[in-house]
């Protein structure tokens, strides 16, 4: 069996499965290969590692990434068809301490199986999507963050300008501009913006506050009239906050550039994985910068649902800290 042969079987039992995640972990003299779910992760096999080399090569070279490289990090990209539906391969390589190389694909599908409840959420924030100023989509790595800003900029963006600045770009979208950072360039986050406002986008989505300088250049644009989706990385929807007076955003600018922030989280339910959004207006963010309220609108959330069954209380442990 080729190595394309077994690459391609095994990105169709992942797509057949709804997994999101693919880790090539090096062992002794093996490799084991595990696939992680919305749910739980497995082992799905135990190669050797001339068969794992040949894998990942081909998986390499498709993304573009050096193959003879096995020690410094790499990322890359590609699209993989299944079902006649493009999925976004990315993939990730390090070597570790023995010089042994790992590599991490990452699937990313098509937006086509949106919940009464995502809908239910999408609408009650459209008209707030519209407005001048500044959203900010708060959770961890995999909570639905950027498929959220892109299913919102597909409601309020035809006929618009929208642009987009990610690293890397995780959702291919025809009728967007979309700008990729790419350091060794020049081309970082805080210099895209700059040149994205030249353009005049009637919609900027900037896939990640990460720093200071992209911190200000984000707030600047929304105070500037720009309509602005971004994201950040916290706990809850208070601290959002906190993280950009970290970054040296004074009050004053919190208060003229956000329009809103969305903490979210993709929990388990008994039927799917189900998206649970903690939302902070413009006046309660005033509100919060006044009085420094504590942080219990999460909790009481899940509480409501555990209370109602929809969640376990094995699941309400696990997510009631964020």
């Amino acid at each position: 069996m080729t190595a394309e042969t077994m690459a391609n079987n095994l990105l169709t039992e992942a797509c057949a499965n709804r997994i999101s995640d693919i880790y090539f972990l090096p062992r002794q003299n093996s490799y084991r290969i595990e696939a992680k779910n919305s749910l739980t992760t497995y082992t799905v096999a135990e190669l050797d590692v001339d068969e794992t080399f040949s894998i990942m090569n081909f998986l390499k070279f498709n993304s573009g990434l050096d193959i003879s490289e096995r020690r410094r990090s790499q990322k890359g990209s590609f699209n993989y068809h299944y079902q006649n539906h493009p999925i976004n391969v990315r993939i990730s390589t390090v070597g570790d301490f023995l010089n042994r190389e790992s590599l991490v694909i990452r699937l990313i599908y098509p937006q086509d199986n949106t919940s009464e409840s995502d809908l239910d959420l999408l609408n009650y924030l459209l008209p707030t999507a519209k407005q001048k100023g500044m959203m900010i989509f708060s959770g961890p790595m995999g909570s639905g963050k950027t498929s959220l800003m892109y299913a919102l900029a597909r409601k309020i963006g035809q006929h618009k300008k929208v642009m987009c600045i990610e690293d890397p770009i995780e959702i291919v979208e025809q009728d967007f501009l979309q700008l990729q950072v790419n350091v060794e360039a020049g081309m970082t986050y805080e210099e895209l913006i700059k040149t994205s406002l030249r353009h005049r986008p009637e919609l900027l989505i900037i896939g990640e506050i990460r720093d200071q300088q992209t911190a200000q250049q984000a707030i600047r644009a929304a105070i500037c009239g720009y309509t602005v989706f971004t994201t950040i990385h916290g706990k809850s929807k208070y601290s959002v906050i906190q993280r950009l007076k970290q970054f040296g955003v004074t009050s004053f600018e919190i208060n003229n550039a956000i329009n809103l922030i969305c903490y979210q989280r993709l929990i388990p339910t008994d039927q799917r994985l189900e998206l649970f959004a903690d939302l902070l207006d413009h006046e309660e963010i005033q509100k919060y910068q006044q009085d420094e309220q504590e942080d219990q609108n999460w909790r009481q959330m899940l509480t409501n649902a555990k209370n109602n069954g929809i969640i376990s209380e094995e699941i309400f442990e696990e997510f009631q800290a964020g």
